[in-house]
């Protein structure tokens, strides 16, 4: 069998040239020189052969030993030099089969039962007695082998003596001696190990391939293996990951007739709450029910569904789900007494930061996202570090912050380890962080000839977020509505879209979704405007003002404070008192919408500042906010005729040299 590094010990025990290295270092160790080496330098190597005798590294070479030998503590002491120069002379001692099968045998009394002694035992007794017996098994033909094998593996050759062994009984003369293990190739693990490169790769011919070899292996000896559900189980969840619900969709009903012959219910069960995770043909999303063998995680996917608008339910209800995660995981892990695993316990953290998120209470949000950071470990493909990085980087894009949300997902922390699959949501975020700029600089050109070609396979773009324009594809419920207010109010016929705006405040008030709630007072305080209803809009504005002031929303205080300047300013009746109090609002809706390069709404502030300052007599203040609009349209037109960024396009390659980078692996 090849041996792949990480993989668990083999159960058929094959001799290998480095396993004569390990005896002879145990055989120096406990007999030549046994009561004369030091204790450091005896903790010094017995670090190292604890590791290469449980065989769950890749084993190291002959070179790779004697140097870590001659780098061992205390290294003037004259019998550690000797033990050194007695474990370097072992090849040229190892020459032929009496002398190999002399060594072998030379070892018994390291492992033999002693009287008193019956309840101790070492590993690396155990290894001492697995290698004799190992060795007492093999032909002489088989000890010839291995001997020129040992002495090219310490020549230097590392392939030597670890090629496959034909489990042939016509032509494996190898052996002296023969049990069942030799009869018959038992279920190995490089199948799958491949499988899951090939999935994380996105090597769609090599993936389903090995993991069809890995189940066809023979794991008893029954004629039915009764484990062909987990295979496609295991090919369901790469089409659900790819977003191919048709495939994923077709296997679903197979898998599920399959585990119910095999009496699986465990599978069974992964089967049909995979099937809810399938979208409807209504929208409404299908939450599962607790069941015994029902997975704490699909609990907890449950959240996801309820997120979405299209389920019309408050968000109290997904708290309550968290919860209910939360208590059945813990449940789960007393009753079938197993270790808590990081990334489950993670889960429920990465799922109320977008919760509160959603609900306004960022400061929440980001309690949580540090703490699935801080416990998680970087260089994985942990879906919930990700998801944190991902939705804080957004968070920090649409606050203006577009260079510290860039330099955050470029890091290589952030996408190294990452499977294809994540890498797309990876790319997919940097894209959409670029969009967003890119359209609030209002950058058409730009977003049409170099963005929308590069757009990610599994972006779900919809041009309405960034552009007002009569693209067919929706947006979600309540935001679609908020569109349609915005852009009626664009073209001055904010007073059509009444019924709209009123129906997204209400669905957003039910469900709790209290950022887009905001958002709908400051339109309808807009649309209240256009009726004369100036007193009113202010109030209004005022009443949701301090929980805008902070910050987490800056284009939402940007437009509050331009929406009640405005106001202010209409109900000033011509009084100067009033119409100076205008001013601090109309500077921070400036700085605001300059802060987030959205120069066009900014120059609209401006110039209603040079109204304002001109009405107060400031001509000194006027003068400067006329160089200031000035500035801002040659920056508008700047933007319009460029065609292209060069840092955008240095981003984008360094998006493509990781794809080709985590594609290579």
């Amino acid at each position: 069998m090849d041996y792949k590094p990480g993989s668990p010990p083999p159960g058929h025990n094959v001799l290998r040239p480095h396993h004569v290295d390990l005896f002879a270092m145990i055989l120096l160790a406990f007999k030549e020189f046994h009561g004369k080496l030091p204790q450091q330098f005896l903790l010094y190597i017995y670090r190292f052969l604890i590791v290469e005798v449980s065989e769950a590294v890749q084993p190291a070479t002959h070179q790779q030993i004697v140097d870590f030998l001659k780098g061992a503590p205390l290294m003037n002491n004259l019998n550690i030099q000797n033990y050194i120069l007695a474990f370097e002379s072992a090849p040229k001692q190892l020459i032929n089969v009496a002398q190999l099968t002399s060594f072998f045998h030379s070892a018994t009394p390291l492992y033999t039962d002693k009287s008193g002694d019956e309840f101790r035992r070492s590993p690396f007794g155990f290894f001492c007695r697995r290698c004799h017996t190992g060795f007492s098994r093999l032909s002489f033909y088989g000890v010839m082998e291995l001997l020129k094998d040992y002495q090219s593996w310490c020549a230097g050759d590392t392939k030597a003596g670890y090629g496959p062994v034909e489990k042939d009984l016509l032509t494996g003369d190898i052996w002296l001696f023969t049990t069942m293990s030799d009869y018959g190739s038992t279920a190995h693990p490089q199948a799958f190990e491949a499988w899951e490169k090939g999935r994380d790769t996105g090597d769609d011919v090599i993936g389903p391939e090995n993991l069809r070899r890995y189940f066809e292996q023979m794991f008893h000896t029954n004629n039915d293996s009764g484990i062909r559900q987990n295979a496609l189980l295991n090919l369901i969840r790469m089409h659900y990951v790819r977003k191919e619900y048709a495939a994923a969709s077709k296997l679903l009903q197979e898998a599920i007739a399959v585990a119910r012959t095999c009496g699986d219910r465990v599978t069974l069960q992964h089967c049909i709450s995979m099937l809810h995770r399938l979208p409807t043909p209504t929208g409404v999303p299908v939450l599962n029910e607790i069941q015994p063998d029902l997975h704490p995680l699909e609990v907890l996917y449950d959240v996801a569904k309820l997120l979405q608008p299209r389920s019309g339910q408050p968000l109290t209800l997904a708290f309550e789900k968290v919860a209910q995660a939360t208590g059945l995981y813990n449940s789960w892990v007393d009753l079938r007494k197993i270790s808590p695993h990081d990334r489950e316990r993670l889960g429920p953290h990465a799922m109320q930061a977008v919760l509160w998120s959603t609900l306004g209470c960022h400061r929440l949000a980001k309690v949580e996202e540090s703490i699935v950071q801080v416990f998680s470990r970087w260089g994985d493909d942990d879906p919930n570090r990700l998801n944190s990085l991902l939705n804080q980087a957004h968070r920090m894009a649409r606050n203006g912050l577009y260079q510290d949300a860039l330099t955050l997902l470029a890091q290589p922390r952030t996408w190294r380890g990452l499977s294809l699959d994540l890498y797309q949501e990876w790319a997919n975020m940097i894209w959409h962080i670029l969009a967003l700029r890119v359209g609030r600089r209002g950058q058409r050109r730009l977003f049409h000839d170099f963005l929308l070609p590069r757009q990610p396979s599994s972006s779900t773009f919809v041009s309405k977020e960034y552009f007002f324009d009569d693209c067919t594809s929706s947006l979600p419920p309540m935001s679609d509505e908020l569109h349609q207010v915005m852009s009626a109010r664009r073209r001055g016929q904010a007073v059509t879209a009444i019924q709209p705006l009123l129906q997204s405040l209400w669905n957003s008030e039910f469900q709790g979704r209290f950022p887009l709630y905001r958002l709908g007072v400051i339109l309808l305080a807009d649309v209240d405007l256009e009726f004369g209803m100036s007193k009113h809009c202010q109030s209004l504005i005022e009443g949701i003002l301090p929980q805008l002031l902070p910050g987490h929303e800056i284009e939402h205080r940007a437009l509050a404070c331009y929406t009640l300047g405005r106001c202010i300013i209409a109900s000033s009746d011509t009084e100067l008192a009033e119409l100076r109090s205008a001013l601090p609002h109309l500077l921070m809706a400036e700085d605001d919408y300059v802060h987030l390069e959205m120069f066009e709404a900014a120059s609209d502030v401006q110039w209603l500042l040079m109204v304002v300052y001109h009405n107060l007599g400031m001509t000194t203040e006027g003068a400067a906010v006329y160089e200031r609009y000035n500035c801002t349209t040659a920056k508008i037109k700047m933007y319009e005729e460029s065609p292209m960024d060069e840092e955008a396009e240095s981003v984008w390659t360094l998006v493509t040299d990781v794809g080709a980078l985590l594609a290579g692996r």
